[in-house]
């Protein structure tokens, strides 16, 4: 791609939403979550799984911050040579997300019945829901304007 190589149609709003509805919910919620989870693990109420959306809120951190300071305004501005390789290494984090919330879940089913334990189940579904939104948003649409993974491993962007 050239440095004048114009963005598909609809990228920046695409971006915009993505960056608005998941990315600015995920920072304000997760650490909500967090502290909820270490509450409860402060009375013995499974421990691992403050530790576990600790981790998770940091591996997705680090993933915005992928997307925010190198993808988006890649894509903004075209695509560009090294596209495919970045697109490829979201999209492996996307499935390390997914075998996160797989354990999410599973330390989910080992919380008591109490009103405070209920509160965080509630609160860490609809984090799953919004990270699941947010993974389709961008491997099922945006990533999708800059070629199929497929054609990236053959080495041919497809741009719109």
């Amino acid at each position: 791609m050239t440095a004048q190589a114009m963005a598909p149609a609809g990228v920046p709003q695409k971006i915009e939403h993505i960056l608005e509805r998941f990315h600015e919910t995920h920072r304000a919620e997760v650490p909500v979550l967090v502290a909820q989870a270490r509450a409860l693990a402060a009375g013995g109420v499974v421990p691992e799984l403050a530790d576990h959306l600790e981790l998770m809120g940091e591996a997705l951190e680090e993933h915005m911050f992928k997307e925010e300071m190198r993808l988006f305004p890649m894509m903004e501005q075209g695509g560009g040579t090294l596209i495919g390789l970045l697109l490829d290494d979201l999209e492996r984090e996307h499935r390390a997300h997914e075998l996160a919330i797989a354990r999410l879940e599973e330390l989910l089913q080992a919380l008591p019945a109490t009103p405070e334990a209920a509160a965080l189940a509630a609160g860490c579904n609809k984090f799953v829901a919004d990270l699941h939104q947010h993974v389709a948003a961008e491997d099922e649409d945006l990533f999708l304007l800059f070629g199929a993974r497929e054609q990236r491993a053959a080495g041919r962007v497809v741009q719109a």
